[in-house]
């Protein structure tokens, strides 16, 4: 059915989104900017990073800036960034504490922990984390409607799958992909509706 591939897809996008420099429901943290030494070195690291792929220059970088006083903005693009790393090098668990880190401080929602668990097909841990950030306040947009249809059918959560799986429908109107309807029609044989 192609849902592995499709849920593996769906989970770079969501993360890479939420990776950026501000999460809507981590209020914890009132700056919004960098300094501008601070700012420089962070976007030296950034590109060394993300655009040459450079990973020992970005993390001697984050290194120094580690070593300053940050505001709580820099330090959970710091957090953030060094996740990014991580996960680039296939050190999820420690992307994962990373974002523990920055979940705790308040710097990101649940919802980044929970996409590192779906690349690790962690589903209980990533429905978890989904959860709480709905809990939170946080509202699913399409990509993520799916990412809940599809864990909650891994996790024989049937009914809570047709709500998402439905959400997704109506979501994509007359435009709806083949995987949506072959999900529900799986999910309705499940539930004997």
């Amino acid at each position: 059915m192609g849902i592995r591939a499709t849920l593996k897809g769906a989970v770079i996008v969501g993360l890479m989104a939420t990776m950026g420099a501000g999460a809507a429901l981590a209020q914890a943290c009132t700056d919004t900017e960098f300094t501008s030494k601070t700012g420089q070195t962070y976007l030296e690291a950034e590109q060394a990073a993300m655009v040459k792929k450079d990973f020992a220059t970005a993390i001697a970088k984050l290194n120094s800036l580690r070593t300053q006083t940050l505001n709580c903005y820099e330090e959970g693009a710091v957090i953030k960034l060094s996740a990014y790393i991580k996960i680039e090098n296939g050190d999820r668990r420690g992307a994962v504490q990373d974002l523990l880190t920055a979940l705790n401080k308040g710097y990101i929602p649940d919802y980044n922990i929970a996409q590192i668990y779906l690349q690790e097909e962690d589903l209980a841990k990533a429905l978890e984390y989904m959860t709480k950030w709905q809990q939170a306040g946080g509202k699913p947009d399409r990509t993520q409607k799916w990412q809940l249809a599809v864990l909650n059918q891994r996790a024989d959560k049937f009914k809570e799958a047709v709500r998402w799986a439905e959400e997704v429908r109506r979501e994509d109107g007359s435009n709806f992909k083949q995987e949506v309807y072959d999900l529900l029609i799986y999910l309705y044989n499940a539930v004997d509706d």
